[in-house]
């Protein structure tokens, strides 16, 4: 694997072990441990976001990656899951879309392999800004037919099943 790659992937497995930390089939979901994902996910987001696919973006004459839209649609579902109060429904839609897009980003050939190339000479600078970014300020949670709806658009907009979301709709109706 590549320098980025590792660095990134290293990050998808503690956001993973933080995430395996709050098990949705507990009567309780340990809110602290969420909000450290919550926390860690939309700094590794920002990451991706602000660093990685314009460096890449631009090291290619303007042209983004061929994962890009992809990756920021993922992204937005994402962001959008982190509104919501942590529920065993949440959780199961936030590992689904990290099942079907840590592997567009790691695998051979992915987003991060991809990366690197096209940061060239300007490598070790756009690893330090990764490893310097700082913690995205994150929102109070918020559970409303109004954010839910969003929440819904966004995933929906990104391929991704929005059933399993239809319980937080009947507990908020």
């Amino acid at each position: 694997m590549s320098r980025l790659c590792d660095l990134m992937a290293a990050d998808h497995a503690r956001l993973d072990e933080l995430l395996a930390q709050v098990d949705p089939r507990r009567a309780v979901i340990d809110a602290g441990a969420y909000q450290e994902f919550r926390k860690g996910l939309l700094r590794h987001i920002g990451i991706e976001e602000k660093i990685l696919l314009p460096a890449a973006q631009g090291r290619r004459g303007g042209a983004p990656l061929p994962l890009a839209e992809r990756l920021k649609l993922d992204h937005g579902a994402l962001a959008a899951l982190m509104m919501l109060t942590p529920s065993a429904a949440t959780i199961r839609a936030v590992r689904a879309v990290l099942d079907a897009h840590n592997p567009l980003e790691e695998a051979p050939g992915g987003a991060y392999e991809q990366c690197e190339p096209a940061a060239g000479a300007e490598l070790d600078e756009i690893l330090a800004r990764c490893e310097a970014a700082a913690e995205v300020p994150v929102s109070p949670w918020v559970e409303s037919p109004k954010v839910l709806a969003a929440v819904k658009r966004a995933l929906t907009r990104a391929g991704y099943d929005t059933s399993m979301l239809d319980q937080r709709a009947e507990v908020l109706e």
